[in-house]
């Protein structure tokens, strides 16, 4: 099954919108990026082939939509980018993450934030999803600050990672699963 079309979002001084193969190379580099790879639980380099065979992949699941980040007051310049995947739609759930403001001047605006709340409300309300979950390494405090603030629960904790929940409130009465 191939990546069901999804339609920009804007909000709040940004856009949201599908990556695209136009966007690798930027993502690659953000990915790369020290201060940024560190926070995930995989933080080795990549390849431009994983990179790219990563994208290939990613093309024809239905279940993983990463987003690009847009500043909308700079002309729609590319900050960073965000992801719905795992989705298990029988079930209603999903995961968040690869969340990360690549251009450093655009770190500590609120950016991150507003992109979370965007794409959860577009989770619950569009998707129909009931449940996201995410894990984050303990120590990133300013993930886990700005995930509580879009709504999330420490639901597990554990030495290497933190397991938070958020569930949609009356979903059934607002959408209906795809």
């Amino acid at each position: 099954m191939s990546k069901r079309p999804i339609l920009p979002l804007e909000i709040g001084g940004i856009r949201l919108r599908l990556l695209e193969q136009s966007d690798l190379s930027q993502t690659f580099a953000w990915r790369n990026n020290d201060h940024i790879r560190r926070w995930f639980f995989s933080s080795e380099r990549l390849t431009p082939e994983q990179h790219a065979s990563w994208f290939t992949a990613y093309q024809q699941r239905d279940d993983d939509f990463v987003f690009i980040i847009e500043q909308v007051d700079s002309g729609l310049r590319p900050i960073g980018q965000a992801a719905i995947y795992n989705i298990n739609w029988l079930a209603g759930t999903a995961e968040f993450g690869r969340l990360m403001i690549g251009e450093a001047e655009a770190a500590g605006r609120g950016l991150a934030r507003c992109a979370t709340e965007a794409l959860v409300a577009f989770s619950f309300e569009r998707l129909g999803l009931r449940e996201i979950f995410l894990e984050v390494i303990p120590s990133n405090v300013r993930a886990i600050t700005v995930y509580e603030a879009c709504g999330f629960e420490v639901a597990a904790r554990a030495e290497k990672s933190v397991r938070m929940v958020r569930f949609a409130t009356d979903w059934s009465a607002k959408v209906s699963p795809p």
